[in-house]
């Protein structure tokens, strides 16, 4: 959801490595800005307490508290239907990103396989 992408965003900012750049709190307060309150009150909860707001979801599981998701969370979650919350660390989730399928190699060629010889059998003895 375009939401909480957003707010990935902003945590990234708010959290990140140049945090305290004023390039960084000037995008930060834009960011905030498109945020419902709501949402942006539940993240700030978390935030005072040390734990970042939004989790990534691979696999159906919650990359914040490494828990599987109930079944028909992660499908509306895929789905895109509403906003999602983790119901172990309550952190908002958003599905990661799906890498790119590494290149399958071309089949190698059939060979057909080398013709067997099999042992003659010895020619019966004429009687004597």
């Amino acid at each position: 959801m375009k939401i909480i992408e957003r707010l990935l965003e902003l945590q990234e900012l708010e959290m990140g490595p140049k945090a305290e750049s004023p390039e960084a709190r000037q995008s930060a307060e834009v960011i905030r800005k498109e945020i419902p309150e709501p949402v942006l009150g539940h993240y700030d909860r978390l935030k005072a307490r040390g734990k970042k707001g939004v989790a990534l979801v691979r696999h159906g599981v919650c990359s914040g508290c490494q828990m599987k998701l109930a079944s028909g969370v992660y499908a509306a979650l895929l789905r895109d239907e509403d906003i999602a919350m983790c119901d172990t660390c309550a952190r908002y989730l958003l599905p990661a990103p799906e890498p790119p399928p590494a290149p399958t190699p071309p089949p190698e060629p059939v060979k057909k396989p080398a013709a067997r010889r099999g042992r003659r059998k010895a020619a019966p003895e004429a009687p004597a």
